[in-house]
């Protein structure tokens, strides 16, 4: 607690809080202040980017030892108002008291912990990275001869193009590498901080990119051995919800499938931003981390013949209940910045590109998150 002043937060009748804001400080009095309360999300990286966001903002001058500010229950009930402590995210629900006292020393500012309730949810012990994201085992000729003979075609295009890329790329940065400045094609050899760099190393990282951008430009077309889409999603999903695997997704093979398994999976998504880089190279980097994975339905089958409906082979139903009872609601204080939930369709195959349908979040309600 600041020896200058402090916020005293307590319970009235109306389901919100009354804030006391208590001025020890007497040169704090008659200053400009500003109450608030905010939602913070803090990005536990070496270089974060936090973001935060204010509910409700009250501008007043101290006038003496105690100031009262109510704060209405609907503020306590925002969507996804709640803290939340993760691998790579906390959020946070504060109130802020800033003073004006610049004249003769820096604003004075108090936090307060906002008495809301802690959320619990049950301890999840898998790998939920493996689970939302599987190892894409696959099997690269076999895989281009199951796909159209067109898409074969642009799947050579794309590597040959990839390669030449790569190989004229490199040779900038060897050319770059071995000149003076004035003399260089693409890579100087110093960065925008004016230290030194290597214009090899430079395009290096430009072959990376170009990699990864050509990879999945390939990846797009050897998915096309087989359609594979949603069929259709309920409109409302909530903890009494049972769906038949077969109403929910379709699709047909153009090659026999052996050995494929369809699973149904849920997770909360910690969001947030990081830099990377320094001077004019500096960039703002967003992830989105999975975490508390739930498996909602597995099932594999030994053969599904080229040509048949993928959907009949899995008539079963699943429930969605136990994604409600692991995972947290939606806490996002901004587009980049929260925790989200997510969930997906996959169609795992240990010879072909694997497929994913990412789920529709809008079905969902927040409060059947939190009924136990």
């Amino acid at each position: 607690m600041s020896r200058k002043a402090a916020i005293d937060l307590k319970p009235d009748q109306d389901g919100g809080l009354v804030a006391e804001i208590l001025i020890h400080d007497r040169k704090l009095i008659g200053k400009k202040a500003k109450f608030s309360i905010e939602h913070n999300v803090k990005v536990l990286d070496s270089r974060p980017v936090s973001d935060s966001k204010v509910l409700m903002s009250h501008e007043f001058k101290t006038q003496g030892n105690k100031e009262i500010i109510k704060i209405p229950a609907k503020i306590l009930k925002s969507k996804g108002f709640f803290p939340y402590s993760g691998e790579k995210i906390k959020i946070k629900c504060h109130a802020r008291l800033q003073i004006d006292d610049k004249l003769i020393r820096k604003d004075t500012t108090i936090w307060q912990k906002l008495p809301v309730d802690v959320l619990k949810k049950p301890l999840i012990d898998n790998d939920t990275k493996e689970l939302i994201d599987p190892k894409d085992i696959f099997q690269f000729f076999k895989n281009l001869m199951a796909i159209p003979a067109h898409n074969k075609v642009f799947t050579l295009g794309l590597l040959v193009i990839g390669l030449i890329l790569i190989v004229v790329n490199m040779l900038i940065g060897f050319h770059d590498q071995m000149s003076p400045d004035y003399a260089t094609w693409l890579y100087d050899h110093h960065g925008s901080d004016g230290d030194s760099e290597s214009p090899l190393l430079k395009a290096l990282m430009g072959c990376g990119g170009i990699g990864v951008a050509i990879w999945f430009a390939m990846r797009k077309q050897l998915r096309k051995y087989m359609t594979f889409r949603f069929k259709k999603i309920p409109q409302r999903v909530d903890r009494d919800t049972v769906v038949m695997v077969s109403d929910l997704v379709e699709g047909i093979a153009r090659v026999d499938l052996r050995e494929v398994t369809l699973r149904v999976v849920a997770c909360n998504m910690e969001k947030g931003q990081y830099t990377r880089g320094s001077g004019t190279n500096t960039r703002t980097v967003s992830f989105s981390e999975p975490t508390r994975g739930v498996l909602l339905y597995s099932r594999t089958i030994d053969l599904i013949p080229k040509k048949q409906p993928v959907e009949s082979y899995f008539n079963e139903e699943f429930p969605f209940k136990p994604m409600f009872k692991a995972l947290y609601p939606p806490n996002m204080v901004s587009s980049t910045h929260g925790l989200q939930v997510y969930w997906e369709v996959q169609f795992i195959h240990n010879e072909f590109v694997d497929h994913e349908l990412e789920g529709d979040i809008n079905i969902f309600k927040e409060e059947d998150f939190h009924n136990s």
